[in-house]
């Protein structure tokens, strides 16, 4: 009983470790209608996918004996102090999934000491979610709709309701094409509506409340209709939804506050690009002037360090939060963030950060970057083998056969040819003075200095090596022959290993 106890209180002994036990577990939980209308996505799915494989593209560099003592996960965003960087993002009709809906996430966003944003969407109005959590820091999300007097009661609704800031969604001129609900069209339960939409706050008809909400939707607007947000309200705004860097500079020279990298979770276009592939071109463009949040696809904390090492602020979550939600309420919502937080620690503390100030891009690289060929490295014949002894390098198989029977004459790369100054050996075969045959091997006796003109191409390895020879013979032309000076500096010793390596880069 007391080991029960023991595990129950202390959130290292989990039944479900991960984000996607969680989402196992949810989906033998939820009925088929709210299953499908919470994991379908637009059309193939490809974008949906895509934000959860990509991090699986992107690896992190460890860092040793870097004192990783008493680390922190805190951070600061539009001038609010939070204890980690993941938020709960906005979600629609969360009383589909559990009956405390809305609040329990609301609730388990303020126990973790995280942001919380609530969907205009949301089956509890933004009035109550207000009165649940009162003092935590929240944020309401929105969309442009087509009746801007209806937009505005929003937005003053959120200013004396105390949201600290405005989401505002951009990617919906109109809803995405989603095969699931083309097939099984989500249908509400008498006791799921759109909250933020029924009276007192609004004068519309229950019965057609849902009908409303969908011609809502506006397929002109423009970034006319931002500026005019921006001007009617005092509060923060971000702007949730921006894939280029272009709109990213759009929104920036608006005035916005931040910009939440989004593809709606890849429920509006297909095909479009995973958030973290376009995280460092936004970053890039705005990052110096407002921070860049991001969404889509975090399953886990090294999910978060990675973007976080790309340049976001603060990355949020959504389904991940669903499926805790629909596990076990708030409580289950808050296991799902408390893992997040142990494993982005655990992540910070391999990869030799204590802050978050010090997670950087030089933490991570693409997996291509690794399985890229590296350039510069010297490859060596297989036919060829090269010992050095006693400061003679003796060449044996093809080089040999080349520098006795290929000696190519210089002139192409703008060297004279030189005097021809050879003599006899001992066994009375020919040489000259940098070479002699001993036992039928050409054996090396001192090498010249390195030619200062490279040919450009050459294709064999003796051509290159007889070239350097010529070129100090033409320097040295008219000089006594000198034996002392055969083998035994140092200096030659080291012009043998230069010409060595200069013949494997050619090669």
């Amino acid at each position: 009983m007391f080991d029960a106890l023991f595990r129950r209180n202390d959130r290292r002994f989990r039944e479900l470790a991960s984000v996607a036990e969680y989402e196992s577990r949810a989906a033998e939980l939820l009925d088929r209608n709210a299953l499908d209308f919470f994991r379908s996505g637009a059309g193939a799915e490809l974008t949906s996918r895509l934000n959860a494989a990509r991090y699986e593209k992107i690896r992190i560099r460890p860092r040793c004996l870097a004192r990783v003592g008493n680390r922190s996960l805190a951070v600061e965003l539009l001038g609010l102090c939070y204890r980690m960087p993941v938020g709960i993002g906005p979600v629609a009709l969360q009383k589909l999934v559990h009956n405390d809906c809305e609040k329990a996430m609301a609730k388990a966003a303020r126990t973790m000491g995280v942001p919380f944003v609530l969907s205009a969407l949301s089956s509890v109005s933004l009035e109550e979610i207000a009165d649940v959590i009162p003092n935590h820091p929240k944020w309401f999300q929105l969309f442009i709709f087509k009746d801007r007097e209806l937009l505005e009661n929003m937005v003053r609704r959120a200013e004396r309701a105390r949201y600290r800031a405005l989401v505002v969604t951009v990617d919906t001129p109109v809803l995405g094409l989603r095969r699931t609900e083309m097939r099984s069209p989500t249908v509400l339960p008498s006791k799921v509506t759109y909250a933020n939409f029924c009276p007192p706050y609004n004068n519309v008809c229950t019965k057609n409340i849902s009908e409303y909400v969908k011609n809502q939707f506006d397929a002109t607007v423009g970034w006319d209709s931002l500026r005019w947000l921006l001007g009617i309200t005092c509060l923060p705004v971000v702007v949730k939804g921006i894939l280029t860097k272009e709109d990213a500079c759009m929104v920036a020279d608006m005035g916005a506050h931040g910009i939440l990298v989004s593809n709606y979770g890849g429920r509006q276009l297909d095909s479009a690009p995973a958030t973290i592939e376009v995280l460092s071109e936004i970053v890039e463009a705005v990052g110096n002037r407002l921070p860049v949040m991001i969404d889509g696809g975090i399953t886990e904390g090294t999910d978060v360090f990675k973007a976080l090492a790309l340049g976001a602020k603060v990355v949020f979550i959504g389904r991940a939060a669903i499926w805790g939600l629909a596990v076990n309420g708030q409580r289950g919502v808050e296991d799902v963030l408390d893992l997040l937080k142990l494993e982005l620690d655990s992540v910070m503390a391999m990869a030799g950060c204590q802050t978050l100030e010090q997670i950087c891009e030089n933490h991570v690289r693409f997996e291509s970057e690794y399985l890229r060929p590296r350039k510069g490295l010297p490859i060596r014949p297989a036919d060829d083998r090269v010992d050095i002894q006693g400061g003679v390098r003796t060449v044996v198989g093809k080089l040999t056969r080349e520098l006795e029977e290929n000696l190519v004459p210089t002139g192409e790369d703008g060297l004279a040819k030189p005097p021809r100054v050879d003599g006899v050996d001992d066994c009375g075969i020919e040489t000259n003075e940098w070479c002699k045959t001993v036992n039928g091997n050409v054996e090396v006796l001192r090498i010249p200095q390195r030619a200062t003109r490279e040919v450009r191409v050459v294709p064999e390895l003796a051509k290159v090596f007889q070239r350097n020879v010529r070129a100090d013979l033409i320097a040295r032309q008219g000089r006594v022959r000198q034996s002392r000076n055969r083998a035994s500096s140092m200096q030659n010793l080291i012009s043998i290993r230069k010409s060595n390596e200069d013949c494997r880069r050619i090669l």
